[in-house]
C-alpha cells in the first residue's frame, strides 16, 4: 500500500502512549506530519473518530498470539468505523539503554510482561542476572529510563530513540522469535468519509459483518450465507452478538479479490453485490470496510 501525501492537519489515533508498537505502524504509514492523538484503550481510539480525530490506528492480530480481541469486540458493533486500509510492521523488540551506558552495567531491565517474555532467551543469555520490572507498556518502559540511573534498560520500539531524548539502541531485534509481525487496521469514521487517497492496493480487500436471523430454523444457515458471497474468503472472525438473543454470534468475514489491481468502483460493485445476496437469503450483513 502507498502512503498517502502528507497532510499536516490529520490527525490520527492511536493507541497510546507515544512510542507503542501502534504509532510506529501509524508512523510507517503516515510519517512525521501528521497529529497523533495518544488514546488508552482499542475502544477509545475508535471512539475517536467521532470526535477530533481523522483516522485510528488499531491493532487488528499478530502472527503468534492471533485476533486482536479488542478490536473486533469494537467491529461487531452497530457503528464500529469504516476499515480503509491496512498496515503490517514487523516487532522488532530492541534493548533501549540511556547513552554511554554499556551492556555489562545494565541490571534492571523493564517492559510491558508480553515483551520481556517474548525476549526471555536474550535475557538468559546476555543479561542472566537483571532484574526484571514490568510496566504498563513498553513505551512506558522507555520514558521511565530516561530518568532511570544508567544501570536500569527498557525493551522497546527503536521509535523510542527518536521521542524521549538520551536514549540509543544497544541491540536490536532481541526476540525469541524473528517472524513477529502485527497487521494494524486503518478506520475512518464511515463509509462516506474523506479519505487521503490511500486506497492503493495490489489486492483489494473487504470486511463483512454476516449473521444469521435471530430466530432459530428460520433463514439460511452461517454457511450458506458465507458461501453466497461468491468471494475468496481469508480471514473469519466470530464474537458474540451484543443482543437479547443468547449465544448469537456476529461473524467477521474479510474478503480478497482474485484479480490484481482491481479498481474501487469495480470492487465495490462486486462487493455490495455479494451482500445483497446475503439479504435475499435472509440473512443480515454490513460492510465495515473496504480497502
Amino acid at each position: 500500500m502507498t502512503r498517502p501525501p502528507s497532510d499536516k492537519n490529520l490527525t490520527v489515533a492511536v493507541l497510546g502512549p507515544l512510542g507503542t508498537y501502534t504509532h510506529e505502524a501509524a508512523y510507517q504509514q503516515f510519517g512525521p506530519s501528521v497529529e497523533y492523538l495518544e488514546k488508552t484503550t482499542i475502544k477509545d481510539v475508535f471512539d475517536a473518530l467521532s470526535s477530533n480525530a481523522d483516522l485510528s490506528v488499531v491493532p487488528q492480530e499478530n502472527s503468534i498470539f492471533g485476533s486482536v480481541i479488542e478490536t473486533y469486540d469494537v467491529l461487531r458493533g452497530a457503528d464500529p468505523g469504516f476499515v480503509r486500509g491496512e498496515v503490517m510492521l514487523r516487532i522488532q523488540h530492541c534493548l533501549l539503554t540511556r547513552q554511554g551506558v554499556k551492556l555489562h552495567d545494565i541490571q534492571t531491565v523493564m517492559s510491558h510482561e508480553q515483551a520481556l517474555g517474548q525476549c526471555q532467551r536474550f535475557l538468559k543469555s546476555h543479561l542472566p542476572l537483571a532484574t526484571l520490572v514490568k510496566t504498563s507498556s513498553t513505551a512506558a518502559a522507555a520514558k521511565t529510563v530516561v530518568d532511570s540511573p544508567a544501570n536500569c534498560a527498557a525493551i522497546a520500539s527503536k521509535i523510542c530513540v527518536t521521542l524521549f531524548d538520551g536514549l540509543t539502541v544497544q541491540y536490536e531485534g532481541i526476540q525469541n522469535e524473528a517472524s513477529n509481525f502485527t497487521r494494524f487496521f486503518i478506520v475512518v469514521k464511515d463509509r462516506k468519509a474523506s479519505f487521503p487517497s490511500l486506497l492503493v492496493t495490489e489486492l483489494r480487500h473487504a470486511l463483512i459483518q454476516v449473521s444469521t436471523q435471530t430466530l432459530p430454523g428460520t433463514g439460511a444457515d452461517i454457511s450458506q450465507l458465507i458461501s453466497s458471497l461468491n468471494l475468496r474468503v481469508v480471514r473469519l472472525d466470530r464474537r458474540p452478538a451484543v443482543t437479547n438473543v443468547p449465544f448469537h454470534d456476529i461473524y467477521l468475514v474479510e474478503v480478497q479479490d482474485a484479480e490484481r489491481y482491481k479498481s474501487v468502483l469495480e470492487w465495490t460493485s462486486e462487493v455490495d453485490g455479494a451482500i445483497s445476496r446475503i439479504g435475499v437469503l435472509g440473512g443480515n450483513a454490513k460492510l465495515i470496510g473496504l480497502w
